[in-house]
């Protein structure tokens, strides 16, 4: 396990991934200064949710990208037919790129953490439930960028399908707000709100991960952080263990 953890810092090293996501935080952490300058009022507090939020999909795109690619080039390569050869079981082995893709993600989301404690910020309470919401919502990240790249059997299409489905999790409080919206009852598109309210049951809801707000105001209560918790320990083992079933039906 360890081995595998080690080579996957390797490769993280050796393909750049770390200068690569730390220089487009830098290039969009002064994109956001400059923009919350043009604030009238609240500039500090501008900058600190624009840039929270841009840092932030920077390395879950990053991640998504770089664990998609290294997983479908190890299958393209038959690199994991040499992985294979040795001693592991496919269920130990998934676990370990998991963690090992996740000891990586945590290293990038180290400086964006530093980044915005240096900014200053209203709460440092809630700066400490955003930071470690980021790492949690990094190990479902993982999770799902996995689950993708065994299921899918293109590199692009697993990282459109992981990008894509992080976007929809991402926006699942519009839709379902949206349904429940007064000018969509008796409108003919009144029908889609059921099935809206249906995928928000079972698709995980990370739009309450990492809310900016934290940062200026802190919790409105003790229930925010729960919930995160909750989908944390439902999703990331379910997603790792579809891939492990998908790895298992495999023939090598």
């Amino acid at each position: 396990m360890w081995t595998t953890i080690r080579y996957i810092m390797l490769t993280a090293t050796r393909d750049r991934l770390f200068a690569g996501l730390l220089a487009a935080i830098v290039v969009a952490a002064l994109v956001c200064a400059f923009l919350g300058g043009t604030a009238f009022i609240e500039t500090k507090e501008m900058t600190l949710t624009l840039m929270s939020g841009a840092v932030r999909l920077i390395v879950m795109t990053g991640m998504m990208v770089f664990v998609c690619f290294q997983l479908r080039m190890a299958f393209d390569n038959k690199e994991i037919d040499a992985v294979l050869a040795r001693p592991v079981s496919r269920s130990a082995l998934v676990l370990s790129w998991w963690l090992g893709f996740t000891v990586v993600g945590t290293v990038l989301a180290v400086p964006v953490i530093l980044l915005l404690a240096l900014m200053g910020v209203g709460s440092w309470t809630g700066f400490l439930g955003w930071s470690a919401s980021l790492l949690i919502e990094m190990m479902l990240v993982v999770a799902l960028a996995l689950f993708s790249a065994f299921t899918l059997r293109s590199a692009v299409t697993a990282v459109v399908g992981c990008i894509g489905f992080y976007m929809i999790a991402r926006m699942m409080a519009f839709f379902v707000m949206t349904s429940q919206s007064t000018m969509v009852t008796g409108s003919p598109v009144e029908i889609l709100k059921y099935p809206l309210i249906a995928v928000s049951a079972v698709v995980p809801r990370l739009d309450m991960f990492t809310q900016s707000q934290w940062l200026i105001y802190g919790f409105e209560s003790s229930s925010e952080w729960w919930r995160i918790v909750a989908q944390a320990l439902v999703f990331v083992p379910l997603l790792l263990c579809a891939a492990i079933v998908d790895f298992r039906r495999r023939e090598f």
